[in-house]
């Protein structure tokens, strides 16, 4: 076997979930300032849909194969100490950040990463349900922190089935809000997350919500003026999709609740802050499907045909 070659989820070709494949590339050679890592679990992501498809070609680099994955949980193998708390041996997690993924990403047998993008995994759990929280996590509490949410605040999340819709429930609870959700046909990610009321868009659009609520946050990425509107005075609208910037400035020069957008970020203190919460069993992941390595195509097809309950994980290997 060649040590110097590792296994990689790509693609070698933009197209359907029938374009995924595990190939090979080359074992990455961190730098002084990162780590590398033995990667454990990853978990499916909509920037990963995205990138597959083309919809990011502008950010997603020159030639193919690429490779696929920005979250991770392993064991760093090579680079300990340059984290605070984090060495060699050490269980731990992180998100890579938007950045172009060249022939292998996180989704891959050994990731090299930003001393400063990873902090230490969660102990009280395997590493394939750990997966399903890093960017979901960091999304849904920088976006909270960002719309100012705490004890007494009223939360709306719109697809609250989905992985970061269920995060963000969880995270605004854990922040001492209270949350509705909408929902689709699937709801039981969004139960057990404990949002207090569910609206089903199917059975009644943003117009069956008469609540007013301090902040909304819009995983979906659907109907965004509409569910601008229910807002109470000095609320707004945190929308989780690029597609919304247009929206953001429109919301500046018209009356009504003011519509941001945010990318999130790999802050080492913010992983640590959601593995804290997991250990003392306040957060949850929420998985939908656990799938082995050689799955991948069926898990990007699953994600496309049927409704979010949840995360999509991969289990590479257990530590």
């Amino acid at each position: 076997m060649d040590e110097s070659q590792m296994w990689a989820v790509q693609y070698r070709r933009y197209g359907g979930p029938e374009v995924m494949e595990v190939g090979q590339a080359a074992v990455p050679s961190p730098s002084a300032a990162q780590v590398l890592v033995e990667v454990s679990a990853f978990s499916l992501n909509q920037l990963d849909l995205d990138g597959r498809a083309g919809r990011m070609r502008p950010m997603m680099g020159f030639g193919f194969p690429k490779g696929s994955g920005v979250d991770f949980v392993g064991r760093v193998v090579q680079g300990g100490g340059r984290a605070a708390g984090v060495d060699d041996g050490d269980v731990v997690w992180g998100y890579t950040g938007l950045k172009p993924p060249g022939r292998a990403a996180a989704a891959a047998q050994y990731v090299a990463t930003g001393a400063d993008q990873v902090a230490r995994a969660p102990r009280t759990i395997p590493p394939g349900e750990a997966a399903a929280l890093p960017l979901v996590g960091l999304t849904a509490l920088q976006a909270l922190r960002a719309l100012r949410v705490g004890s007494g605040k009223q939360v709306l999340v719109v697809g609250g089935n989905g992985g970061v819709g269920s995060a963000t429930i969880q995270v605004a609870r854990l922040l001492g809000a209270e949350v509705d959700a909408v929902v689709g046909r699937q709801s039981q990610a969004a139960e057990r997350a404990g949002a207090r009321q569910l609206y089903n868009y199917h059975s009644g659009g943003p117009e069956q919500i008469t609540r007013k609520y301090d902040a909304v946050v819009n995983a979906a990425g659907a109907s965004m003026l509409a569910y601008r509107r229910t807002t109470a005075r000095g609320g707004e609208v945190m929308a989780l999709s690029p597609a919304a910037i247009p929206l953001v400035v429109l919301s500046l020069l018209s009356p009504g609740a003011r519509i941001r957008t945010m990318s999130a970020r790999s802050v080492p203190e913010d992983l640590t802050w959601l593995a804290d919460r997991v250990d003392d069993g306040s957060l949850v992941p929420i998985i939908d499907t656990s799938y082995e390595l050689k799955d991948v195509a069926r898990m990007h097809e699953d994600a496309q045909a049927r409704s979010a309950c949840g995360k999509r994980v991969v289990v590479v290997g257990q530590h």
